[in-house]
């Protein structure tokens, strides 16, 4: 990813993404994991994108790829900082409490190809 500026929601004050000029003039929204959020587009579009993106994907369920080339894990997004995300299993319907570590958490570096959704 080229330079990236942040982008703050005006309502709230909350930073919810990236904005990513290219050479033509033209805005990549991206989201705090710094996934494209879609072509690109006019500043205030790419504002607009990403005000209505938000911080959703902190309730959302993901897939965590494993690194040795494993199954991929059921996670939930605990923190997001500029560099890293922080993710910690959760517990579906075909998990057993006792063989499940809750408050194992793992740290990745950002951008991340480990990390998908897990509806998607």
């Amino acid at each position: 990813m080229s330079a990236a500026f942040d982008h703050i929601r005006r309502d709230d004050g909350e930073h919810v993404g990236y904005l990513e000029m290219t050479d033509d003039g033209l805005f990549v929204p991206r989201d705090r994991l710094r996934r494209v959020c879609g072509d690109p587009m006019e500043l205030e579009e790419a504002e607009e994108l990403l005000d209505a993106v938000g911080l959703r994907m902190l309730a959302e369920d993901w897939l965590l790829d494993a690194a040795d080339g494993g199954a991929a894990r059921r996670v939930r997004i605990r923190e997001i900082t500029r560099d890293t995300v922080t993710v910690a299993p959760v517990l579906d319907d075909a998990a057993v409490a006792l063989s499940v570590d809750l408050a194992r958490a793992e740290v990745l570096t950002l951008p991340t190809d480990r990390l998908r959704p897990a509806d998607g």
